[in-house]
């Protein structure tokens, strides 16, 4: 995962974080959901040409505010507690994204169970805990949730840590208070629980207790990354403001763009994933914000919300505005410039937090609205219904049941909606529908019918489909939710144009596709050849294509692929389950895998075993150890980088993953290899494609804020912090031991961190290259680039973890997208060296053996002897080169080979081109047994 939230500000740019006001137009209403005894305030910013019977909005405004439809039965028992060795068995801790663990404390009413990280556990963008961290149904065990923080300032830097936590049992409430105090605020978060409640409650109090930095405004943060949860947006006080799953595009580098996008909205409606065994829905509503003054006043705060590509955010300012305005104005701007929180006045913000037991907008909405139920039966059941007020306007969304049925429930005094559905092929359709009796029945959607392809059995391989003529490529699980910014849709990373097969019983047996032509291309990663298929499906027909298994193009005798930077639904950014995670490396025919989940040990190894896999593919436990929050010692965060293998306490709060934030990464190195002597420590994508969203690229500011300069020396002042030892732990950042060269998602980036790997290695560091996924669902390949690590007498999986580890400290790998290499460096005498090895010589013949299967590629060896182009050839498939290398002192030796992406390299790989990169060989030209180019 690249970070999502860099730059000082985490809304707002620093230029405007502090002189900017954020809008709203709140007035009058101390809840967003009306309250009965404000039911009679007209909401600002209705249509005009609505006539409103008193007490109701249109559309979305008429949210109901008395209890939820049907009631929670009466709750076995109410819990608020700290998790001990002890009670830890007797709780309902689980679910696809659950972290909590010893330490962190539980909240649970029977039918929902919630989570709070510990003080010491840190948790997303914000140092410490305090923290929403699990949220799920306690007999379903269904959690999605991911992070959550409180952001008073709305930056990082600002937010308050927490700094005690104690839990409350009185009656028939249950509460968890998290306090903190900084910069003149005390802040205190309660999340409470009532006994027969459906929801969870919690408040934010902020006070100002004595002098301190002013805050202007501030906010509650929640993460999505990776579209791992689908934000859907409605307004229940200004329905023009609902935008559904179509939000607009902020920059946060433009103060207009970004004012233009803070929306007077409460409710923004999380949609999980259906590809878990249980599904989950969040409901984020912010009811109310009130400035509660010395003397007992009580004035209702402007909001806001904003939604990201990555995360959302609930916000408010400070102090009322002079002038109601929908839009941000000069006015407002001036006054936010101003704006502060006095002594001895406190802001009060009330959250309620719905969960639902489906993966759509409507396992919320059901349990809000108060109108008329929809009715409808479609024949086909993975659809999506998008249900539209007259005005065009965003009111709930839903999928149908397994046999097809649907109920939608709509608000109060809503006559006539626009119901869309959709279906994966993209065949849409519309009908408006009058709200007028009991039933509703909105009648049978009936989709045209499909044809079917029967797929083989007992064979791993990828099945990649292109539509030809007028047929359009198929888009297999894309989730049909249509999630867009500025009206351009945001592919999930689910979906894709490929089958994937383990060859196992678990495999999907057919696959539905639309009428039509296509080009079928049969592949399993890079060691085998491709085979083209002609495919005519026919409505209603099931089709039949004489696929063989593919065919192996080169067998890697001692040499086992690996990625070593792979992840899956228990990271807090991907959504796919760990089962298919295994199915989609084992179909490109790579061999080891290294789950890096984000900042979370789990064992997954169980899985490979439930499905029989154990001799095609090895999964080792690791994690990409994610810096997300800022502070003194590494205020611009330690970036992201994998440990691996790890042994997982699954008692402890996320594996038992060692500390993170605040600290030096020499620290973290430290603290890693501490913790699992035999690890190995890699850093991840050093270098960012986005220059606004940098943290996660370590090279590009060290943690200092300056960036690696590879022309200069290590000890220079750009650079010198790599250098530096701990005190406590005698750890230096610069103490990783591989490099992530080459990472899938941003190939681009190669030519310039393979330069500050040149440049480490000219200085004397040896660290090991290579190259990986990075893969977080199917939409970006699994295994590519991969790495090739010699282990002698190896021929399949499993293999020995600590030889692995071993070979791929030493350096004896390499790391490709499509090219094959064998490389041998010869002296006289005949010795041979291969990668990782020193040659005690100032000269030696140098042997290049280069396959690839016929659809990669390869024109051009490049040979490296510090950092210097020595040598280049063109080069083809199946070539033998012999290059004489003689050198001046100690040196290392690199080979690279590239060549450009063919048609089929294209539509297998759209996103990169062949190539392939060894790690060094080694000159001790003097052989005095030390090495110092």
């Amino acid at each position: 995962m690249k970070s999502f939230l860099r730059g000082k500000g985490l809304l707002l740019p620093r230029r405007v974080m502090i002189h900017s006001a954020i809008i709203l137009c709140l007035s009058g209403s101390s809840g967003l959901l009306a309250q009965e005894d404000e039911a009679s305030q007209p909401a600002i910013g209705l249509p005009p040409m609505l006539d409103l019977p008193p007490g109701e909005l249109p559309g979305l405004g008429a949210f109901a505010n008395e209890q939820p439809m049907s009631q929670a039965p009466k709750a076995r028992s109410l819990t608020a507690l700290q998790i001990t060795e002890e009670n830890i068995g007797d709780l309902a801790r689980g679910g696809p994204d659950g972290v909590a663990g010893i330490g962190d404390w539980w909240l649970s009413n029977g039918e929902l169970c919630v989570a709070i990280s510990d003080v010491e556990h840190d948790t997303g963008i914000v140092r410490g805990g305090g923290n929403l961290v699990d949220y799920s149904h306690c007999d379903l065990r269904n959690d999605q949730w991911t992070y959550s923080n409180i952001l008073t300032g709305l930056a990082k830097e600002t937010a308050i840590p927490v700094r005690t936590i104690s839990a409350k049992l009185e009656g028939d409430t249950a509460e968890i208070i998290a306090v903190g105090e900084a910069n003149g605020l005390r802040q205190t978060v309660t999340y409470r629980l009532e006994r027969d409640a459906s929801n969870l409650e919690m408040e934010v109090l902020i006070e100002r207790v004595k002098e301190g930095d002013p805050v202007r405004i501030s906010g509650f943060f929640t993460l999505h990354t990776n579209t791992s949860m689908t934000p859907y947006t409605l307004s229940s006080y200004m329905p023009d403001a609902s935008l559904g799953f179509q939000q607009l595009k902020i920059d946060r580098s433009n103060t207009s763009s970004l004012l233009a996008g803070l929306m007077p909205a409460d409710w923004n409606i999380l949609v999980g994933t259906t590809l878990f065994d249980t599904e989950a829905s969040y409901g984020v509503q912010l009811e109310s914000v009130e400035l509660l003054g010395k003397n007992g006043s009580r004035q209702s705060l402007p909001t806001f919300l904003a939604v990201f590509p990555d995360y959302s955010m609930h916000g408010w300012l400070t102090r009322p505005l002079w002038f109601q305005s929908v839009k941000l104005d000069t006015f407002s701007m001036l006054q936010n410039k101003f704006m502060d929180l006095k002594r001895g006045e406190r802001m009060l913000a009330k959250f309620r937090l719905r969960i639902g037991k489906r993966s759509d907008v409507a396992a919320i909405t059901d349990q809000v609205y108060r109108g008329p139920i929809l009715r409808g039966y479609s024949n086909y059941t993975n659809v999506s219904f998008s249900v539209w007020d007259p005005y065009g306007r965003p009111v709930t969304q839903a999928r149908p049941d397994a046999d097809g049925s649907f109920y939608i429930r709509l608000p109060r005094n809503m006559n006539r909606v626009r119901v869309d559905a959709v279906a994966p092929w993209g065949q849409r359709i519309s009908r408006d529908i009058s709200v007028s009796d009991e039933r509703n029945d909105t009648g049978r959607w009936i989709f045209r019918r499909n044809g079917r392809l029967e797929l083989p059995r007992g064979i791993p391989m990828s099945l990649y489909f292109f539509g030809m003529n007028d047929t359009p490529d198929p888009a297999f699980g894309d989730d049909l939710l249509g999630f867009s910014i500025a009206g351009e849709l945001q592919k999930g990373q689910q979906r894709t144009n490929r089958i994937d097969l383990a060859g196992i019983e678990s495999d999907a047996k057919q696959v539905s596709l639309p009428p039509g032509q296509y080009r079928v291309l049969v592949a399993r990663g890079i060691e085998y050849k491709v085979k083209e298929y002609l495919l005519s499906v026919v409505g209603g027909k099931t089709s039949r294509l004489p696929i063989v298994a593919p065919v192996r193009h080169w067998y890697s005798e001692n040499w086992r692929s690996t990625d070593l930077h792979v992840h899956s639904g228990a990271s807090f950014d991907s959504a796919l389950p760990i089962k298919e995670r295994v199915r989609s490396f084992v179909a490109q025919g790579a061999e080891v895998l290294v789950a890096s989940e984000h900042n979370r040990y789990i064992d997954q190894r169980q899985t490979v075993t439930d499905m029989g896999l154990e001799e095609q593919v090895q999964l080792i436990t690791g994690s990409e150890l994610t810096g997300m929050s800022r502070g003194p010692k590494a205020p611009f965060t330690i970036g992201h980088s994998n440990v691996f293998p790890v042994e997982p306490d699954e008692k402890a709060f996320a594996g038992g993953i060692v500390p993170i934030e605040n600290r030096r990464l020499g620290e973290v190195i430290a603290a890693a290899k501490e913790r699992d002597p035999e690890s190995v420590f890699q850093l991840n994508h050093p270098r960012s494609v986005d220059g606004l969203d940098a943290d996660s690229a370590f090279f590009e500011h060290l943690s200092l804020g300056r960036a690696y300069d590879p022309r200069q020396p290590l000890d220079s002042e750009a650079n010198r912090s790599l250098l530096e030892i701990d005190p406590t732990t005698g750890a230096r950042d610069l103490d990783f031991d591989l490099l992530e060269v080459l990472n899938g998602s941003e190939f681009d980036r190669y030519p310039f961190v393979r330069n500050d790997w040149f440049s480490l290695l000219n200085q004397g560091v040896k660290r090991v290259a290579t190259g990986n996924s990075d893969s977080h669902g199917l939409q970006l390949i699994v295994g590519l680039p991969r790495n090739y690590v010699y282990l002698p007498g190896s021929i399949k999986p499993p293999v020995d973890e600590k030889a692995f580890v071993r070979s791929l400290k030493q350096g004896h790998s390499y790391l490709t997208t499509g090219p094959l290499l064998k490389l041998t460096l010869r002296d006289d005498k005949g010795n041979q060296f291969g990668m990782g090895d020193t040659l005690a010589s100032d000269r030696g013949t140098l042997d290049i053996q280069v396959e690839a299967a016929p659809w990669v590629n390869v024109e051009r060896l490049n040979i490296w002897v510090n950092g210097q182009l020595y040598r280049q050839l063109p080069v083809s498939p199946g070539d033998h080169k012999v290059v004489e290398v003689v050198v001046g002192g100690d040196a290392w030796l690199v080979v690279e080979v590239d060549g450009p992406a063919s048609e089929i390299y294209q539509m297998l790989v759209p996103d990169m081109t062949p190539l392939a990169l060894s790690n060094p060989i080694y000159f001790d030209a003097d052989a005095n047994g030390e090495w110092r180019p």
